[in-house]
């Protein structure tokens, strides 16, 4: 595994977030990125965030907010994890996406 291949996507997107997220009118304060790979060869990177109790957790997981932030990091795959704190997770790469047929 050689997670550094995925330094350059991981620093477009540490970028981009604040200001993906300021155009959907959220600004949460994001604590921390984390890069990992994953034994089969995934490359996550978790926007860890904190939000103040008084905002909505539905305005950060909506379908059409994970959808806006794919688009905005050209299709790059966009979840969100609310467990131990809010988090999205971006797949900046995974084998089964190079063994897909064009």
């Amino acid at each position: 595994m050689d997670i550094d291949r995925y330094l350059p996507a991981a620093r477009y997107v540490a970028q981009a977030f604040p200001g993906i997220l300021a155009q959907i009118g959220l600004k949460p304060f994001i604590s921390r990125f984390v890069l990992t790979e994953t034994e089969q060869g995934n490359a996550w990177l978790f926007v860890v965030l904190e939000v103040s109790p008084q905002e909505l957790l539905d305005d950060y997981a909506s379908s059409n907010v994970l959808n806006f932030l794919s688009t905005a990091l050209q299709g790059l795959p966009v979840m969100i994890s609310n467990s131990y704190g809010l988090r999205y997770a971006v797949l900046l790469g995974s084998p089964d996406l190079l063994k897909r047929p064009n």
